[in-house]
């Protein structure tokens, strides 16, 4: 009888991990329409937006070493 209480254990563990997992991706629906709405104006308008431009640093001048690992373009190993 002593091994039925411990398989227990992980059969409890179960149960209560798919619980929580169905209560976890359950609908959430807005508190109201109208905040539903402004929400999906804001994320809207948001992504209507451009993105700001990317600064990438310039490339160093081109040493005449080209074995070097860090740069990739070193002989193939």
């Amino acid at each position: 009888m002593e091994i039925l209480g411990w398989l227990l254990i992980p059969l409890a563990a179960t149960l209560l991990g798919l619980a929580w997992l169905s209560w976890r991706s359950r609908d959430r629906k807005p508190a109201d329409a109208e905040q539903g709405m402004e929400d999906m104006a804001r994320f809207r308008q948001a992504m209507e937006r451009p993105l700001p431009p990317l600064h990438r640093p310039t490339a160093p001048d081109q040493d005449s070493d080209d074995s070097h690992p860090a740069r990739g373009r070193g002989p193939a190993s």
